[in-house]
């Protein structure tokens, strides 16, 4: 390498002046000075910026490059292990699904089909010292039949009682009359809960249970009429009395009966 720079000194020297003097009418040019000499002088740095730049704009393009291509293989393998963990996580669920099939038919259990629900309209309520219902505009032409659940988006309202062409008188759950089965959310304990007219009281809770006031209680699905896991009501006092096996529990319906005005049945 000295020894090319020592040969051609003279024409090194010739080609640093020329630039040199190029870079002063260039910048003469776009400076508004020489405007015949502006498009060919424009040309010729044009075609030098490209010339000299292209090595710099060449690797940093193979760098671009290189650098996309990891991201993209990355990406790649993240997503290969995501589709193989999916995929494993289908054949286990699919092989739990058949052994669910499996054991269902084995012992000869019935299939779940999902409730259907109906949207009613409140007629009237009737609440007596006896009982506490009220009337919805639906009737047996539209599927009702006794003992389908009502429920609003609060909680559990009660269950059908008397069906008639066009109309049904339901059961709230603070009628005397109505139980459901149902557990203390928080710890599955379970009871049943009695109407009482303007509250609800769970019946046989061992003195040893644990309940404690705003347990929530939903319904166990044991009693065979309401689907588990629907809120009932809440629980307002408890009460243990030493010469009882069995605490006194009270409690409030989820669903605040006086502003109801539309319900759902599950039809069957």
């Amino acid at each position: 390498m000295p020894g090319f720079v020592e040969k051609n000194r003279k024409h090194l020297a010739l080609l640093a002046l020329f630039l040199f003097l190029f870079w002063l009418v260039t910048l003469q040019v776009k400076a508004g000075r020489f405007p015949v000499l502006e498009r060919p002088v424009l040309a010729v740095s044009g075609f030098l910026e490209r010339v000299l730049t292209w090595p710099y704009r060449t690797v940093r393009s193979m760098l671009s490059g290189y650098v996309l291509l990891v991201r993209t293989e990355r990406e790649n393998r993240r997503l290969q292990q995501e589709v193989d963990r999916l995929r494993l996580e289908n054949q286990i669920t699919n092989e739990l699904l058949v052994e669910n099939e499996r054991l269902r038919d084995a012992f000869g259990f019935q299939k779940l089909n999902p409730p259907r629900p109906l949207l009613a309209q409140v007629l009237g309520k009737y609440t007596t010292p006896a009982s506490s219902t009220f009337t919805i505009n639906r009737g047996s032409v539209d599927g009702l039949v006794k003992d389908l659940p009502v429920i609003s988006p609060d909680g559990v309202v009660g269950r059908v009682q008397a069906v008639s062409d066009r109309s049904a008188k339901v059961m709230l759950i603070t009628d005397p009359g109505s139980t459901i089965a149902v557990r203390v959310h928080r710890n599955r304990e379970e009871g049943l809960l009695e109407g009482k007219l303007d509250r609800c009281a769970l019946k046989y809770v061992s003195f040893f249970v644990d309940v404690q006031e705003g347990d929530v209680l939903v319904t166990s699905g044991l009693d065979g009429i309401f689907p588990k896991g629907l809120p009932v009501a809440v629980v307002t006092a408890v009460r243990k009395h030493e010469a009882s096996s069995f605490q006194s529990v009270e409690a409030r319906p989820a669903a605040q009966f006086s502003r109801l005005e539309e319900v759902l049945v599950l039809r069957k």
